[in-house]
């Protein structure tokens, strides 16, 4: 095994662990600590895929990654929730040792469903055949995330790790897209992060709290 190789694999490994364990958290500092360390492990794989394939357009993607999704988004999201006064402990409809089974479980039915595809079995059809069935296990867990979740931070890291998910699936898949793409969506990504913090921090001021069941109670 190359030393490259080896790098890959142990950020595959950091990837994972850090999206299941976004998964369990129910506090908002451990969260967003667990959604950067997994935005930096798809950083660096990011940097092991254009050292493999000598794609040096990679390396400012990279370099982006890191720096909006594991630097500048926790922190607005963090800003934002000081700054409404809202609880730092979050809201689900599961406890973190049921959450544990259950993130491991969608990951796995998504790792399934990607072995089964035809895009997988074609050879040469992806760049990255070991990240591929991995990506869609994240984008499944985030999506997941969404809907277990009962407060609108959570929901939203939710959401940022579905679109890790299909951060890496391009990686797999297309060995990356066009550096002028890839920081279009990154600076969608975090325009939309400080959107949604906005409209936290709003239903935190209306309802004094960021648990959504709170929202079935309104009226026209």
């Amino acid at each position: 095994m190359t030393t490259a190789s080896l790098f890959s694999l142990i950020m595959l490994v950091l990837f994972v662990g850090g999206t299941l364990t976004s998964f369990t958290l129910m506090r908002l500092p451990s969260l967003l600590r667990s959604y950067a360390f997994s935005s930096v492990a798809l950083g660096g794989l990011a940097l092991a895929l254009s050292y493999e394939k000598q794609t040096m357009h990679l390396i400012p993607v990279a370099v982006a990654v890191v720096a909006i999704k594991a630097v500048l988004v926790p922190f607005v999201i963090q800003r934002m929730a000081e700054r409404s006064g809202a609880s730092l402990r979050l809201f689900s409809s599961l406890r973190p040792s049921a959450s544990w089974f259950i993130g491991t479980l969608v990951f796995a039915s998504g790792m399934y469903l990607a072995f089964q595809s035809p895009l997988y079995q074609i050879n040469g059809a992806i760049q990255t055949p070991a990240l591929l069935p991995i990506s869609i296990g994240v984008i499944l867990v985030g999506f997941v995330m969404m809907i277990i979740r009962k407060d609108l931070l959570s929901q939203m890291i939710g959401f940022l790790v579905l679109e890790n998910g299909i951060a890496a699936f391009s990686l797999s898949a297309l060995g990356g897209i066009p550096v002028a793409i890839e920081f279009g969506v990154y600076s969608a990504v975090l325009i939309g992060a400080i959107l949604m913090a906005t409209l936290s921090q709003r239903v935190q001021k209306l309802l004094g709290t960021h648990d959504t069941s709170h929202l079935s109670e309104l009226t026209d």
